[in-house]
């Protein structure tokens, strides 16, 4: 999962700035997911959300809701106005694969997500 058009935040409003929305973005997640799930910041603006015993469709269930409830947080210390959404790529790990080659799956659907249009979802089998 990327936030999408994050430079943007450092670039206009500052790192602390960024550094809010990180912070109240992981936790919205973590209010989201169950205690079975797991998510972590994964480099720059990316997480990493593993959703543990979750078919593809209940996965894709989860992940709206992390996308919902991101698009709808606020941030008034930033701008009454300002709001931020995210790209998410799914991919379902495949017994026996390098896990690397999961997340590496995933990454590609979250690019074809932005590509398409941001604030959306896009899964690879």
């Amino acid at each position: 999962m990327d936030i999408d058009h994050f430079k943007k935040v450092n670039d206009i409003y500052g790192h602390l700035a960024g550094d809010m929305v990180l912070g109240k973005v992981a936790a919205m997640m973590d209010k989201t997911l169950r205690k079975t799930e797991f998510c972590g910041r994964y480099g720059g603006e990316e997480f990493l959300v593993v959703l543990t015993q979750t078919d593809c469709k209940r996965a894709l269930n989860a992940v709206e809701r992390v996308r919902g409830n991101i698009e709808c947080l606020t941030f008034p210390d930033i701008d009454t106005s300002f709001k931020v959404t995210v790209s998410i790529g799914l991919a379902e790990y495949r017994k026996g694969e390098v896990v690397n080659d999961a997340i590496a799956r995933a990454d590609k659907a979250m690019y074809r997500a932005k590509g398409i249009g941001r604030n959306r979802i896009e899964t690879v089998l």
